[in-house]
């Protein structure tokens, strides 16, 4: 029987007292084992087997797969998983092309989805699935080739007359972009996406590989020429007359609306219902419009947000040039805290530079974002010839700086999970890559001071009265620690250590320094490392 007073044994072990006060949990639990998003000290936080976690990863391309040889091709991009299992990801993020799993009209093959299953779990990864039923970032959002690049079901391509296809401003139709405004094609993608959430739901509702769907990628009408005004909606017949009936005024206003309510509405909600795992969207960075926060016609951020309730979040596809500053990338991610909205980094750059490192920590850190994913391991964007992943399966380029980054937040995982992006986290690096720095801010009331060189960058959290976590590496740290003097050093404790599920596991510090003179307590992150400081 639970006495009161083990109840109160419990609890006090359990949760920490708050710089407030309050009692709050360091790491929290939930009963809830599956890929969730959920509720934690004010912040909406991702769980997956009850833990608060991060999707650390990047994106693997479609291209191998070739449509009608799908059963030859599946094994593609095998070699990639050991690769990316080696660079410390703990997840990757794998685009399903509708063709892939219905290769007939209402005839469905998931042998690609439980195959990387199947890749994942050998190596000990997770999965972010990404339905590629229309593909918005090059010429034609239905098909680009007839080979590695067919999106939807060959008899959508070749049936124009069921599946009417978008018209530009100068009324010429596009046969490799389809109207999403009849509904035979709407109904036809929701019985699809349904079907392979279902599958979702049969094959891995007990393993939790698979942490959340992205619904498209980059959604747009055209795809192509995206500042071009004459292909900023449907011109179809169908399109028209809604657009008249409805009185709109503008064409970015019109297709952001229906894109919203008539197909990424009706996608996810049908999802949900079958299995409900997180739904995001991604949306390019920039804008065709001053007041639109998306960077193609068909993409608005507030739209998605107030018209699709099962749509958890929207991400950001940034990339930028290899010197952007700090204050560069937080602006970019601070666009898209908009409402409800996660701002996440669901695609950036993968060269041989220092961007995706430092958006990282500060996405994750800052941010609290829930997801994090360069594009991609095998190709180099937006420089060419700089893959992480050379074609026999050797790292290369960008993906040691990469490593040294997930390999220090995967030791803190659910700590920076539960935290991150809130007033107990602070992030310092240097303003520019390669610069030398030296950055204070205060945190629960102690000035925090972190000094580094060869893009070292730390993420220092405060956890309650008297603790902190320094993750980080290259990098010095320093703390006015008040109680300097003898006997208050005797209730110090510097651990270095990491966390195993959601346990701290630590052993004593072998190098610190306590400066009495100045208060100070200064430790050294030469390489990816988390120290645990309390008293």
């Amino acid at each position: 029987m639970r006495t009161l007073a083990t109840t109160l044994v419990l609890g006090l072990f359990l949760f920490l007292p708050s710089l407030s006060g309050q009692i709050v949990p360091e790491v929290p639990e939930s009963k809830d084992r599956s890929p969730h998003l959920e509720e934690f000290n004010g912040r909406t936080v991702f769980f997956v087997d009850g833990m608060p976690f991060v999707a650390l990863g990047v994106e693997i391309p479609w291209r191998k797969l070739i449509y009608g040889k799908h059963s030859e091709t599946l094994r593609g991009y095998d070699y990639l998983y050991p690769a990316a299992r080696q660079m410390g990801l703990n997840m990757l993020k794998v685009p399903v092309k509708w063709s892939v799993v219905e290769p007939g009209k209402g005839v469905f093959d998931f042998s690609y989805v439980d195959h990387a299953k199947a890749m994942a779990e050998e190596n000990k990864l997770k999965l972010v699935l990404g339905w590629f039923g229309h593909y918005a970032s090059g010429d034609g959002t239905i098909y680009r080739n007839l080979t590695s690049e067919v999106f939807v079901p060959m008899d959508i391509i070749e049936d124009a007359e069921t599946y009417p296809r978008a018209v530009d401003a100068d009324g010429i139709p596009h046969h490799n972009t389809v109207s999403y405004d009849y509904e035979p094609i709407i109904q036809r993608e929701v019985d699809a996406f349904r079907a392979f959430m279902r599958h979702l739901r049969e094959v891995d509702s007990e393993d939790h590989t698979i942490l959340m769907i992205q619904v498209e990628n980059e959604i747009a009408v055209f795809g192509s020429d995206r500042q071009n005004p004459k292909m900023w909606r449907d011109h179809s017949t169908n399109s028209n007359r809604i657009f008249a009936e409805r009185n709109f005024q503008d064409d970015l206003t019109f297709r952001a609306q229906r894109f919203s309510e008539n197909w990424i509405r009706r996608l996810s909600d049908a999802g949900r219902a079958v299995y409900p795992l997180p739904l995001f969207l991604n949306f390019v960075g920039g804008k065709v419009a001053d007041w639109m926060i998306g960077g193609a016609p068909g993409e608005h951020l507030p739209f998605y947000l107030d018209n699709c309730p099962n749509i958890d979040f929207v991400g950001l596809n940034l990339y930028t040039s290899a010197d952007s500053s700090t204050n560069d990338l937080r602006a970019a991610l601070e666009r898209y805290r908009v409402g409800r909205n996660l701002p996440s980094i669901t695609e950036t750059n993968s060269g041989d530079d220092h961007v995706a490192p430092r958006l990282a920590y500060l996405s994750v850190g800052e941010f609290g974002s829930p997801i994090f994913a360069p594009w991609a391991l095998n190709t180099s964007y937006p420089t060419r010839f700089e893959p992480y992943v050379l074609s026999d399966g050797t790292l290369a380029n960008g993906a040691f700086a990469l490593h040294e980054c997930y390999s220090s937040l995967n030791k803190a995982l659910p700590l920076i999970a539960a935290y991150g992006g809130s007033e107990r986290t602070a992030v310092f690096m240097a303003t520019h890559p390669g610069q030398t720095f030296s950055q204070w801010k205060e945190l629960g009331g102690i000035r925090v001071t972190v000094s580094g060189s060869h893009n070292g960058q730390a993420l220092v959290i405060n956890t309650g009265l008297h603790k902190y976590f320094v993750i980080g590496y290259k990098c010095g740290v320093s703390l006015r620690y008040p109680e300097s003097g003898w006997p208050g050093i005797k209730r110090l404790k510097v651990e270095e250590g990491c966390f195993q599920s959601n346990t701290w596991v630590g052993k004593d510090a072998e190098r610190y320094t306590v400066n009495q003179s100045s208060n100070t307590l200064a430790v050294s992150l030469s390489e990816p490392q988390v120290i645990r400081i309390s008293w």
